[in-house]
């Protein structure tokens, strides 16, 4: 009996094991009977839209393939265009178009039957047109990371996204004659505001209202983008601010060693702005040695453009003559104020582009921010502005006084051998406008992205005096080990601050 019943099993058995089974078939581009290759084949579990583990091949050049082993089951079969055939729209099981790049392939999509036989499933994949494109900031840095979102006309979320790579470039494959709208954006927050297909800064606007629509047809070229520096950050309110305040040093916090001197000036800019503006820029050059720029420019609403201009060639003291300093463009930068202590800027320029984010370090005494706001100052902070001799052109000082009685000086000036140089220092302005400095030089410091503040070494380099006139004039000597040795001259004002009067 126990004989008889182990028969009857092992004979029902094979019956309970499920086979494998086999898909084939051909993919051809749409509407005519050219094989189109390389596709990759997929199968798809259904309720993920995940891909099967070695459940993939590629067709053959004459556009067929066969994919073995697939245990029997229900499946979505994807078809990937890629390579030279990326232009090709993508498809799941069902001629459904499905771009390789987000698509929901769990909902989307026909589900597949495979049982122990031969299995059939071709393809017609639809030529569409490779649109391309690059995502950088204003001043024409690549920005990877950007997610390209793709909208209807109805401005819904059409698939698929895209997002840019390392050189700020991306591309997807797009149906010939089709409409719609696209948007560029960090997937998470960042210092780029959101911008629509037209240029528009479009953070939370309705798409389809603000974009320019997309026509794609064949031969489509790139669609561009350029995203604009954030007007503010999110946990910060932007205040509105008198000019004349943000006179003063500001810096990053994280890179102490190197900074900008902002000077709002007592006249309107030169391009009719609400007034004037001189930024001074105290930095390294990519090799690692000191490098100033000034700027001139106009600031209107907390937002200040200016061009840079850097020099070279002249030396210091008494063998200085103005005919040996050289001039350059060096490019520019925009400052955005978002209130009386902290800034956004975005530079470019020949050392390279990037933004920042600035902390006040410095204000003019009697014009910081907890002032009033129609104060004018006089007696000790007259002395803050720019000097210079006007024989020696190329070269000169800013002073700022930061309380009733301390002034702190820059020295933008030249090394013995023609490089820029410049010194900074802090100390005592006496009753008779009197000041003696101690100032410090820097190394170690790089450009841009290169720079770490734990690199700059701070040194001793020597001692200046002013003597302070009546509201122009002035003289300095300095003191210092060689080479710079001794020394002195006469000084006249360059600027006058807004809201300072001698």
């Amino acid at each position: 009996m126990l004989k008889s019943a182990l028969v009857i099993l092992l004979v029902t058995l094979p019956a309970l094991v499920h086979a494998d089974g086999t898909i084939s078939g051909w993919v051809r581009k749409h509407g005519n009977i050219y094989p189109l290759h390389p596709v990759a084949i997929e199968v798809l579990d259904p309720l993920t839209g995940a891909a099967v583990p070695g459940l993939r091949t590629v067709n053959n050049p004459d556009g067929t393939y066969e994919l073995s082993g697939i245990p029997e089951g229900n499946y979505k079969l994807y078809f990937d265009a890629f390579g030279e055939s990326r232009k090709y729209i993508d498809e799941l099981s069902g001629d459904f178009q499905c771009d390789n790049g987000d698509c929901n392939r769990a909902k989307l999509g026909t589900v597949v039957n495979i049982d122990s036989g031969i299995n059939t499933a071709n393809s017609n994949l639809l030529e569409g047109a490779m649109l391309k494109g690059t995502v950088t900031d204003m001043s024409n840095r690549p920005l990877p990371g950007v997610t390209i979102q793709f909208y209807d006309l109805n401005g819904q979320p059409y698939c698929c996204t895209r997002q840019t790579g390392a050189d700020g470039k991306w591309e997807r494959p797009v149906s010939i004659f089709s409409t719609f709208h696209a948007l560029a954006r960090f997937t998470e927050p960042s210092g780029y505001q959101p911008q629509a297909y037209n240029q528009v800064p479009c953070s939370g606007c309705d798409v389809g209202a603000t974009s320019n629509p997309i026509y794609v047809e064949t031969g489509k070229g790139g669609i561009d983008f350029k995203l604009p520096f954030i007007q503010a950050p999110a946990d910060i309110e932007r205040e509105a601010v008198d000019s004349q305040k943000f006179s003063g040093s500001w810096f990053v916090p994280d890179r102490s060693g190197e900074g900008f001197i902002i000077e709002i000036l007592d006249r309107e800019g030169p391009n009719g702005e609400e007034q004037a503006v001189v930024v001074f820029w105290f930095t390294y050059t990519p090799d690692g040695r000191q490098a100033w720029m000034v700027g001139n420019g106009g600031i209107n609403g907390g937002v200040a453009e200016v061009e840079f201009e850097m020099t070279e060639g002249a030396t210091f003291g008494a063998d200085f003559d103005p005919q040996d300093v050289s001039r350059k463009t060096w490019g520019s930068i925009r400052f955005d104020f978002l209130n009386c202590s902290r800034a956004q800027a975005e530079y470019a320029g020949e050392y390279g582009s990037g933004q920042l984010t600035l902390t006040r370090l410095t204000a003019i005494h009697g014009l910081g921010c907890d002032d009033a706001t129609d104060v004018v100052v006089s007696g000790n902070p007259a002395v803050s502005g720019a000097w210079f001799n006007p024989s020696r052109s190329g070269e000169g000082f800013i002073v700022e006084t930061v309380d009733e009685t301390r002034v702190l000086a820059y020295w933008f000036t030249y090394d013995s051998e023609g490089r820029q140089m410049w010194l900074l220092g802090l100390g005592d302005l006496n009753d008779e406008l009197k000041a003696n400095i101690p100032m410090q030089s820097t190394f170690g410091g790089h450009f841009g992205d290169a720079f770490h503040e734990e690199d700059v070494i701070l040194e001793d380099w020597g001692n200046v005096t002013f003597q302070f006139g009546e509201c122009d004039d002035a003289s300095y000597t300095w003191e210092a080990p060689a080479p710079f040795h001794t020394g002195g001259y006469e000084l006249i004002r360059l600027t006058a601050l807004k809201n300072i009067s001698c």
